[in-house]
């Protein structure tokens, strides 16, 4: 008989981040070992189960309206996700207890941290969070809730934390990504932009500081495509617009499959977020053999080497210097040589035997 998992994540099937495409890639890889039930507000997924939450939109204007007030909802875990989170796995309770699961692999939060311990001992279900961020200030306090297994891809988030948690079982699991998908040979898309063109993946949310992107694209005097969506679209457009105007901009919805075809059609990826945990859009771009642009930090350093540039300072100068340097080069095969260096059905079969592990200890 498979062992039964869990996997709580609010956002999957619905919001085309980071720790969604990740659980994406690696759920399907592991369904033959595993009978999995994925809670979400899509029900989509393996054993897909479907419960509502308070949605992270619903609150993001709120959120980002008074200075004040994101403060004193961070310092509570209040925000916007965290709210998402929470309430979506109260409304997942009954289910998870009844459930007679032996892993819970979960993303929940601080709250959730709590709320699954008490599941932990009622039902002897071991636990699994993965960091999807590098962020100390979210990071620690999920680890000091002690789940039976506590995974990022990024060693330098891993030493702290074993650092500050002693004892706590901390695994370093490397991102993956599936280099069949993306590869140079995707045929692009059209782009009716002046080359040369960057684009920006990720989430228009303050942590990802596409602004800064933005200023950095205009610095440089390329033109820039964004495919993301988040609280700060309208600012985005707007500083885009502002910068490089109708001709040198565009801001696309993409489905996943079409990702490869954008990123061939462009000649260089910026990411300009400070913390990543897995930089997942690092390895899709290097995948299909174009160099990324983004900021120096222990995971980045270890995913790009020679497949990009890595920038020390979060100034648009410096974005633009790094930019312009990127689209001079003659980089040949260095970064889908790179890219294939990061297996996606490694990464699962490391997560496989993970779970193994920790169903044999969970109760069934």
């Amino acid at each position: 008989m498979k062992p039964r998992v869990a996997v709580v994540l609010s956002g999957y099937g619905v919001i085309p981040r980071g720790a969604e495409t990740m659980l994406a890639e690696l759920l399907p890889r592991l369904q033959d070992r595993f009978e999995l039930h994925v809670y979400s507000r899509s029900g989509q997924g393996p054993g897909g189960v479907r419960r509502p939450a308070i949605p992270r939109s619903f609150l993001e204007p709120l959120y980002l309206g008074s200075r004040t007030g994101r403060k004193v909802l961070d310092t509570l875990y209040l925000d916007p996700i965290h709210t998402e989170w929470t309430s979506h796995l109260l409304l997942s309770l009954p289910a998870l207890l009844r459930g007679r699961y032996q892993v819970i692999w979960h993303e929940t939060g601080l709250w959730g941290g709590f709320i699954l311990g008490a599941v932990r001992r009622l039902t002897g279900a071991r636990l699994l969070d993965y960091a999807h961020s590098s962020h100390p200030g979210w990071e620690l306090p999920f680890a000091r809730r002690r789940p039976d297994a506590y995974v990022t891809a990024n060693p330098e988030l891993a030493e702290r934390v074993r650092a500050e948690v002693p004892g706590l079982r901390v695994e370093v699991i490397p991102q993956g990504i599936d280099c069949q998908l993306f590869q140079p040979q995707a045929a692009p898309i059209d782009l009716p932009l002046a080359g040369p063109v960057a684009l920006f993946v990720g989430a228009l949310s303050p942590e990802k500081e596409p602004l800064l992107a933005v200023e950095a694209v205009a610095g440089a005097g390329l033109s820039l495509v964004i495919t993301g969506a988040g609280p700060l679209e309208e600012q985005v457009d707007s500083l885009a617009l502002a910068k490089l105007g109708e001709a040198r901009y565009r801001r696309l919805t993409m489905d996943r499959a079409d990702l490869p075809g954008l990123y061939t059609a462009t000649d260089v990826t910026l990411l300009t977020s400070p913390l990543e945990s897995g930089a997942l859009a690092v390895l899709e771009a290097m995948a299909c053999g174009r160099p990324v642009v983004t900021a120096r930090d222990r995971i980045r350093s270890d995913l790009v080497s020679d497949g990009g540039l890595l920038v020390a300072d979060q100034t648009p100068a410096a974005y633009a210097e790094a930019l312009t340097q990127a689209v001079d080069r003659d980089w040949a095969d260095r970064p889908r040589q790179r890219a294939l260096a990061f297996s996606v059905d490694r990464q699962a079969d490391r997560f496989g035997d993970l779970l193994d592990e920790l169903a044999r200890e969970g109760r069934s």
